[in-house]
């Protein structure tokens, strides 16, 4: 089992709680950087028996639409994830 660490964090908010959860469940973990624009989400592939903690910012109340694109592109193959959505007390 691999544990992936899944973020979209511009500004690094995100980013600083999805490390603390991450090292709090996990010694070691894929990071994948949703921000990044240059990266081939399609060729990423989790299996089955792997956890992606996935954690994206609220804005408004919706997470951006990068994020859920890039999120999309991703073959999850029935992974576990968990979900954190890090939000600035306006909305989530």
């Amino acid at each position: 089992m691999k544990v992936y660490e899944i973020c979209f964090s511009p500004t690094g908010g995100t980013q600083k709680t999805a490390d603390a959860l991450t090292h709090a469940l996990a010694e070691q973990a894929v990071s994948v950087d949703l921000t990044d624009s240059q990266t081939d989400f399609n060729k990423i592939t989790l299996m089955p028996d792997d956890l992606a903690i996935i954690a994206v910012p609220s804005y408004g109340g919706r997470v951006p639409a990068p994020a859920t694109e890039r999120l999309a592109a991703l073959h999850g193959n029935g992974a576990r994830a968990v979900l954190v959505c890090v939000y600035g007390n306006r909305a989530y």
